[in-house]
């Protein structure tokens, strides 16, 4: 058995933490202590972890401080970042940590500002030779409208989402194929299909134009790739395709081989130099080709089904930031996931509970 180590996992509230947490209690070669850090007290991913914690809103100077208490308090050996809103903080006070003992599964700074802005990935990946969306990046109104035109709207859908942003935020497909009155009333409120009037009636208005990135649409099959990276070298890398979608979150999908996509996902790891539990997503173009949509430097949300299907990714990750010799497990390739709601109910007291 090796040494028992205490590891902090943030964003307690995030929808896949709960089963997260599984990950680490699955481990039989130690125990594994887990806090978890939120915003909220009622996170439901406090009624998992061993301890919780509430913090101060991650931007703020106190955030980070109250996290390196914490540690420091706790005898932390590792800490993993989840939420991107806090990875370029942890990157810039990763020396800071590893003076008290505590190791931080993170990127450095230099390749986080390529992994969180898509324009700069794109750019990148066409330098290498891994396929990605034709994209423009406007100034203005007037270059959005030219940019749409010129990958192929109305006659093709064309799609747009902010630079730099994470999940399924602001992003849109703009298509002539649906009326406006039809997207209003005969769609969920997920849909992400809007039309060229209503991004006029926003976008046309809009003193400030926003940072984002017009593209070509993806119609095939979308997949995510969880990968264990170590300074930029690929240990295990699992392709999973994403079969159902709801909010941006996958809810069906399926460990599934595609030596294409593992392969591109091994460059832009070590082309950019990725370290810790990291999450890349592809999608397939018309013809098949399989293109780079983003990489999230940080654990994905559905990250289980690759636990399910072998490969202990948060685990791994927390190996590999030890300095423990990690062997890549065998993968079971077609493991399929199907995920549902739960829930976690407080009494007057606080105390969290199940039924």
């Amino acid at each position: 058995m090796l040494n028992d180590i205490t590891v902090l996992y943030t964003s307690a509230g995030g929808l896949g933490y709960p089963s997260h947490v599984r990950c680490f209690a699955a481990v039989k070669e130690r125990k594994i202590r887990v806090i978890g850090t939120a915003q909220d007290s009622t996170a439901p991913g406090f009624a998992f972890v061993d301890k919780g914690y509430v913090v101060p809103p991650i931007g703020s100077k106190e955030y980070i401080e109250e996290i390196f208490n914490i540690c420091r308090n706790e005898g932390v050996h590792v800490v993993i970042p989840a939420d991107p809103r806090e990875l370029n903080t942890f990157a810039k006070e990763k020396d800071r940590f590893e003076k008290i003992g505590t190791k931080v599964v993170i990127s450095s700074p230099k390749s986080l500002k390529v992994a969180n802005d898509k324009c700069l990935l794109y750019e990148y990946c066409n330098r290498e030779s891994i396929p990605a969306p034709a994209f423009f990046k406007p100034g203005n109104y007037k270059e959005f409208m030219k940019a749409v035109t010129s990958l192929g709207y109305p006659e093709s859908d064309v799609c747009f989402k902010p630079a730099i942003s994470s999940g399924s935020r602001g992003f849109r497909i703009i298509t002539s194929r649906v009326d406006r009155l039809d997207l209003l009333l005969a769609n969920q409120p997920d849909n992400t299909f809007t039309s060229i009037e209503e991004v006029t009636s926003v976008m046309g208005n809009s003193d400030d134009f926003p940072n984002l990135l017009v593209m070509e649409y993806l119609p095939g099959d979308e997949y995510s790739v969880d990968v264990v990276a170590d300074r930029g070298k690929a240990i295990v890398i699992v392709p999973r395709i994403r079969e159902r979608i709801i909010l941006g979150a996958s809810f069906t999908g399926r460990v599934l081989r595609h030596d294409q996509i593992t392969e591109y996902s091994r460059k832009i790891v070590s082309g950019i130099e990725l370290n810790g539990a990291v999450g890349l997503q592809f999608r397939m173009d018309k013809e098949g080709t399989p293109k780079i949509l983003e990489v999230n430097a940080r654990p994905h949300g559905a990250l289980t089904l690759s636990a399910a299907g072998g490969v202990n990714i948060l685990y791994l990750a927390t190996k590999v930031a030890l300095g423990e010799k990690v062997t890549p497990p065998k993968i079971k390739w077609n493991t399929k996931m199907t995920r549902f709601y739960d829930e976690v109910y407080w009494d007057e007291a606080g105390h969290s509970f199940k039924i």
